[in-house]
């Protein structure tokens, strides 16, 4: 149940040591969109109305008995830390916001299911954990409960008739996946009608709620270029476009190593990369690769004015704007990037949310965080995806059991809503590793209004059609309508196949 909550920012600020608050709007767009979480921590003193809550958030019973059940949890770990694993297990509380807020949700839930959460396997090579499941399946073993894969290579279990089908009331009475701390949106589009889900995430993983691709801002460059320029109220006024990003950058640009060519030591207004950071560009104006058709099936849809006015935006802004750099480290490397901008090097970059923690804690300069730039001032709102990394959870159908499994995926998700994402997103992120509080609502506002589309996420098994604009912006190709019309037919011809796999499905 949702409690009521005022002067929400206000009292963050008082009280960010100690407790945090998130207020994100569920922004469905004809299932297009990602219902986003409302991290909420109860605070009685930040509240002037309070509804009469139960304990718990989901709606089981407050206490059942699963007789001590172990669970087991096979992981695939992605880079830039552990935030896969510490999803589901914390082995104590080390004095971290968010291994404490892990621990303690882990305790809440086991002694409320009667169960036992089993240290996971974790492991980084997602190929291996894939034919693992496999081959559990096909031996009939129980051996892991849970799988939760890594989104882009993992999620083509699903088509292949191994995992439960997550939504059939039979097997999983307990959840309801149009709650808050479930990613209803995000699961809608991962299923292929929109109703069968083989994988679940939200507030349980980590990596969806860090995996938001945003903006960084060097406060100290740019003021010393705009002091009179409010990037805030730029965002606020909805005019933070791919424009403005151009003509923002184009003063910034020095030659720092003195050598009189442009060069990877050099400072510069905007860098990216040609891998994953141009996805989080594309991601940001709102360019989707299908939509649904009449029986809310999908379709590739690439084809359009839209996207290509998207990639003239792209291509004036990286290769006509002598201030901006493409790969400027000589190499996709986002992390490389990231290091660099928390050097100081550059006044403006993209990148994931998850990166602030574990780069730019020491930086030395300022920096801001805020949405990824419209296309221009006709697109209806900012826009961010979830890097392709997000941890997915599935369970094999050699597995028993399900209704223990189901009343524990819940009881994690519910109370992650509780107590993990307020300690990794609103402390962790938002107040710990930003330097100013309106970075913190910039972030309220990316999270607000997250999407996905069927084939960016099934983009492994659709000719990487997600990764279209990488190899473009790797050919500074100027033009891309005969290279999509040369693919649409490839992108169609496995779309089909796809689809005809589900249909197929129980």
């Amino acid at each position: 149940m949702k409690r009521i909550l005022t002067s929400i920012l206000a009292g963050m600020l008082l009280l960010a040591s100690v407790t945090a608050c998130s207020n994100n709007s569920a922004n469905a767009d004809d299932g297009a969109k990602n219902n986003s979480a409302n991290s909420q921590t109860p605070t009685a003193d930040l509240t002037e109305e309070t509804e009469e809550t139960a304990r718990f958030l989901d709606s089981m019973p407050e206490t059942m008995d699963f007789e001590g059940r172990s669970l087991k949890f096979l992981l695939t770990e992605g880079a830039n830390g552990n935030i896969t694993e510490l999803s589901i297990y914390a082995e104590e509380d080390s004095g971290e916001v968010v291994d404490a807020a892990v621990f303690q949700r882990n305790i809440v839930v086991t002694d409320r299911l009667n169960v036992a959460i089993a240290e996971p396997q974790v492991g980084t090579d997602s190929g291996a954990n894939g034919t693992t499941i496999r081959n559990a399946v096909k031996a009939g073993s129980a051996d892991y409960d849970v799988f939760g894969g890594y989104q882009y290579y993992n999620i083509v279990l699903a088509s292949e008739g191994i995992l439960y089908n997550l939504n059939n009331k039979e097997n999983f009475p307990y959840n309801d996946f149009d709650r808050e701390y479930w990613g209803t949106g995000y699961m809608k589009n991962m299923s292929y009608d929109g109703e069968k889900f083989y994988w679940c995430t939200g507030d349980l993983a980590l990596r969806y709620t860090g995996g938001m691709y945003v903006m960084y801002v060097n406060s100290t460059i740019f003021n010393n270029y705009y002091p009179d320029v409010n990037l805030y109220s730029v965002v606020d006024e909805g005019d933070w476009t791919m424009d403005k990003v151009s003509e923002l950058a184009s003063v910034a640009y020095v030659d720092l190593n003195g050598n009189g060519s442009i060069d990877g030591k050099d400072q510069f207004g905007f860098v990216t990369q040609s891998n994953d950071l141009t996805d989080g560009i594309a991601a940001g104006c709102m360019v989707d690769f299908s939509t649904r058709d009449e029986n809310g099936l999908p379709v590739i849809s690439l084809d359009n004015e839209w996207t290509y006015k998207f990639w003239d935006k792209y291509y004036n802004l990286m290769f006509n704007n002598s201030a901006c750099m493409i790969n400027p480290v000589g190499t996709d490397d986002s992390i490389a990037i990231m290091t660099a901008f928390g050097a100081g090097q550059f006044m403006m970059t993209d990148n994931k949310l998850y990166q602030s923690p574990i780069y730019l804690r020491d930086m030395e300069d300022d920096f801001m965080i805020l949405p990824m730039p419209k296309l221009d001032d006709t697109q209806p709102h900012y826009n961010t995806r979830i890097h392709d990394s997000c941890t997915i959870f599935g369970v094999p159908v050699s597995v028993g059991g399900t209704d223990c499994i189901s009343a524990t995926l819940e009881a994690l998700a519910s109370e992650s809503f509780k107590e993990v994402t307020p300690a990794y997103y609103e402390i962790a992120l938002k107040v710990k590793f930003t330097r100013d509080s309106d970075s913190g609502r910039m972030i309220e506002l990316c999270h607000e209004n997250v999407t996905i589309d069927f084939a960016a996420q099934w983009s492994n098994k659709l000719g990487d059609i997600n990764h279209f604009f990488r190899g473009r912006a790797d050919a500074k190709e100027e033009s891309i309508a005969s290279t999509i019309a040369k693919n649409s037919k490839v992108w169609n011809k496995s779309l089909e196949k796809l689809v005809k796999a589900f249909e197929a499905l129980d």
